[in-house]
């Protein structure tokens, strides 16, 4: 598997794989619908230094998970990197092809941006394969957000945010 920088080329291959993680209701925040050829533009701007996508790819060249996140755009927020979303074709998720981006994304945020101190990212409180994956990670649950996320039957859900504090800053 190689992790990179995700490139206008990647376009149509990130389409496809946000649709294919958005078809199952508990996964990302977007629902199939919502993942326009607009809005994967949009992810593909996000470049340093204001923010880091990058992509992981497997032997044959398929991407098959995508990790993000970026500045608020603001200059009193310049240290924190948010609105982290990660995800795994449901293929590969539990091969822990997740976690090998995390990890990447993690040491690029370290040896790249040297003025980011936090990253931040909420979660459902129902999705305990990932609250376990950021924990592992050395990120730390900041509260919760009471009935934030409305699921796609109608029910709501309590949403985590969690923040990791980047060592040494």
């Amino acid at each position: 598997m190689t992790i990179r920088p995700a490139t206008p080329a990647d376009h149509a291959q990130l389409l496809a794989l946000h649709r294919a993680v958005a078809q199952d209701p508990n996964g990302i925040a977007r629902t199939p619908d919502e993942i326009t050829d607009e809005y994967v533009a949009s992810l593909l701007t996000i470049q340093p230094p204001n923010g880091l996508q990058l992509v992981i790819q497997n032997e044959a060249g398929e991407l098959i998970g995508e990790i993000h996140a970026a500045k608020y755009g603001l200059h009193i927020f310049d240290h924190i990197l948010t609105h982290l979303t990660i995800m795994v074709h449901p293929d590969w998720q539990g091969k822990g092809v997740g976690k090998a981006l995390f990890n990447q994304f993690l040491v690029e945020v370290r040896a790249n941006f040297p003025e980011v101190r936090r990253v931040e990212l909420e979660a459902r409180a129902s999705n305990e394969a990932s609250l376990g994956l950021y924990r592992s990670l050395g990120f730390i649950q900041e509260g919760v957000y009471r009935n934030k996320t409305r699921n796609r039957d109608g029910s709501f859900v309590d949403s985590i945010p969690m923040a990791y504090a980047v060592p040494g800053r």
